[in-house]
């Protein structure tokens, strides 16, 4: 299962990149958009460990970094909704970000469960 949330991961960070272009070229919250990219490249890096290293603990790190990244990454989709520049990103493509994210969550939840 966490080499599910990988592959997951990896899809994530492709739809986020694309979307990452067009919150910048909105005008969106710098700040807020810097620290969710922070935060998900450092659960990404945790949840390719946990998938390596096969640990119980390491699933469970990935899985509390990867509620934290998200929840900053809805903080800023929260927050950019109120810019009407910001109405111009991909919906499509914010709705696959982050079901491949919350996915990602789930499989590697499952995973340092079933452990």
């Amino acid at each position: 299962m966490a080499l599910g949330a990988t592959l997951l991961i990896f899809v994530t960070i492709l739809v986020g990149a694309l979307l990452l272009t067009e919150v910048a070229a909105a005008g969106g919250s710098r700040a807020l958009v810097g620290t969710h990219v922070t935060l998900a490249l450092a659960a990404s890096a945790l949840v390719l460990i946990a998938a390596l290293a096969a640990s119980t603990s390491m699933e469970a790190a990935a899985a509390a970094a990867l509620v934290v990244a998200g929840s900053v990454g809805v903080l800023t989709w929260r927050r950019s909704v109120a810019h009407p520049q910001a109405r111009s990103v991909s919906r499509p493509l914010l709705v696959i970000h982050g079901a491949a994210a919350a996915l990602s969550l789930a499989l590697i939840t499952l995973a340092a469960a079933h452990a």
